[in-house]
């Protein structure tokens, strides 16, 4: 240590501090780089130990499942094509073929559509004949059945208007408690009431078909509105029938040992099976004219209903004759 030098410095260089030689400039500019320089840092291979650094695998000890895995998982980049633009003619065609094909499965669906309705119209063709023949076959029993009970009413009125005992009081009696008797023609309307509610009957496309049964409906519901009318006239004759004529009488005519379902004619005609004429020549409780005139005109109210329902049953008969002709001329049934 020199005198004109601070205490504690030194005088040597850094080179000299660490015991290696100092380098010259010329190894410092144009030699490469010492073999340290390219090698790890000391700390990394301080802190791994030599065997785990041999043990890290390399690309060529992974196995070779590994490696495909990794080659299927590149990337593969193609080649941008060029696509040549097509004539207008080719686009021409490509839209005509696709419309000719939609068009061609729309056309298919609708004939098969097609074939479909007309056979159900057929079907429903078929039914409505059969319900039409039926009705024809109970109305040449229903309007007869009709006239029969405006001539007991007639005979009824008769005997009524005499003056004095009736010699047949037991049949005045049969015809009193007959006289009260309803009964209702019902057509065969089955076919077209399932066809209204479930919207078939456009499958008909005969329209005046169509009408006629529309025509036939109509007639019904004025049967039924006469229906309704001698209905209540039947009831306000009731009272009349209870002053005027022996209850007891009447309870003794039934029988109900001989009660069974009556066949549409029986019905029709007010059939007697459970009634019976009363023994001997019974009369009239009362001759009070104010009340036996009370029930003529009663009766007189309900045989001009019955004239009335009959002369619809009439017409509606022979609607159900024109429309049966109209079917089987449309629908060839002539057979079925």
């Amino acid at each position: 240590m020199s005198e004109g030098s601070p205490k504690g410095r030194s005088d040597r260089t850094p080179s000299e501090k660490s015991g290696r030689p100092k380098a010259s400039k010329k190894s410092e500019v144009g030699s490469p780089k010492s073999e340290g320089e390219h090698s790890a840092p000391d700390s990394y291979r301080e802190d791994t130990p030599q065997s785990e650094l041999k043990e890290l695998p390399t690309e060529n000890s992974k196995p070779d499942s590994y490696r495909e895995q990794t080659k299927n998982m590149e990337v593969h980049h193609h080649p941008q094509l060029e696509h040549k633009p097509k004539p207008w003619k080719e686009y021409l065609l490509e839209y005509f073929m696709i419309f000719l094909a939609v068009m061609t499965g729309f056309f298919a669906e609708s004939y098969r559509e097609h074939l479909s309705e007309r056979s159900k119209e057929h079907e429903y063709a078929v039914n409505i004949k059969k319900d039409l023949m039926r009705d024809t076959v109970n109305l040449n029993v229903w309007i007869p059945a009709l006239y029969n009970r405006v001539a007991k009413f007639d005979t009824l009125m008769s005997y009524l208007e005499t003056n004095g005992p009736v010699n047949d009081g037991a049949n005045m009696y049969l015809l009193a408690r007959l006289s009260t008797r309803n009964a209702i023609y019902e057509p065969s309307d089955n076919t077209v009431l399932e066809m209204k509610s479930s919207g078939s009957l456009r499958l008909i496309h005969n329209h005046q078909i169509v009408n006629g049964l529309m025509n036939i409906e109509r007639t019904v519901e004025q049967y039924r509105n006469l229906v309704d009318i001698e209905a209540k006239e039947d009831v306000m004759s009731y009272a009349l029938l209870g002053q005027l004529f022996d209850a007891v009488v009447f309870d003794k005519m039934t029988n109900v040992q001989r009660n069974r379902i009556l066949s549409e004619k029986e019905y029709a005609r007010q059939s007697i099976n459970i009634l019976a004429k009363p023994i001997g020549n019974p009369q009239l409780l009362s001759r009070d004219k104010e009340k036996i005139n009370q029930l003529i005109y009663y009766l007189h109210q309900r045989k001009s209903s019955f004239l009335g329902e009959a002369r619809h049953l009439m017409g509606m008969k022979k609607q159900d004759e024109e429309l049966l002709k109209q079917i089987n001329d449309e629908y060839k049934l002539n057979d079925e």
